[in-house]
């Protein structure tokens, strides 16, 4: 007769998993900045530059300025001046000479001085100065420039390692029953006991 039931329970779970992952999220886009500056060129230009200086040409020509005749001026009057003394002093020598006249004098000054000068001046002596600078150019060129700006796109990895999940469902177990009757000392105190003849 069997007294005991032996009942093993089994443990019962569920397993899940989840693969790894990278994910890689693009949080800025790359950009580009460019800034260009155009060529320029300056030119800087002096004409043909002359200088013409005829005064002395004018000069050997009898042709003088107004400046030239005032720095003249002083030494022909003091050479006048001279002139007309010395002949005033030869002029009264004569008087005290006997027998002469004022009439004699003037016949004899008008005799003695009778010159003629002729100034033919048409044919300069003297080139006229000149002097000249050549043209120039002076050239300022500024070239092209281009900067370029670069910003590249800022991005992050993200790593999801892979997991596994366990949920137990149910716990191993062992159930031990007694499925056998009572034991009555004496047998008699049982109430189904039946004595046997």
């Amino acid at each position: 007769m069997q007294l005991i039931k032996i009942t093993s329970v089994p443990l019962k779970y569920t397993i899940s998993t989840e693969n790894a992952r990278l994910t890689v999220p693009q949080i800025e886009p790359a950009e580009m900045n460019q800034k260009t500056t155009p060529l320029k060129i300056n030119i800087d230009t002096e004409p043909v530059k002359m200088r013409m200086d005829s005064s002395e040409c004018l000069k050997s020509m009898g042709m003088k300025s107004v400046a030239d005749y005032a720095k003249e001026a002083p030494a022909k009057t003091q050479q006048t001046t001279n002139e007309v003394t010395a002949e005033y002093v030869q002029m009264g020598n004569k008087m005290t000479q006997p027998g002469m006249t004022i009439a004699e004098v003037m016949r004899e000054k008008s005799l003695s001085n009778t010159t003629i000068e002729t100034v033919i001046g048409s044919i300069p002596s003297v080139k006229i100065d000149m002097s000249w600078e050549p043209a120039s150019a002076k050239f300022d060129v500024r070239r092209s420039k281009s900067e370029t700006d670069w910003k590249t796109a800022a991005q992050e990895m993200e790593f999801i390692p892979s997991s596994i999940r366990l949920e137990i469902e149910q716990y191993a177990d062992v159930i031990i029953e007694y499925i056998g009757g009572h034991n009555y000392v004496p047998p008699s105190s049982n109430p189904d006991y039946e004595e046997n003849e």
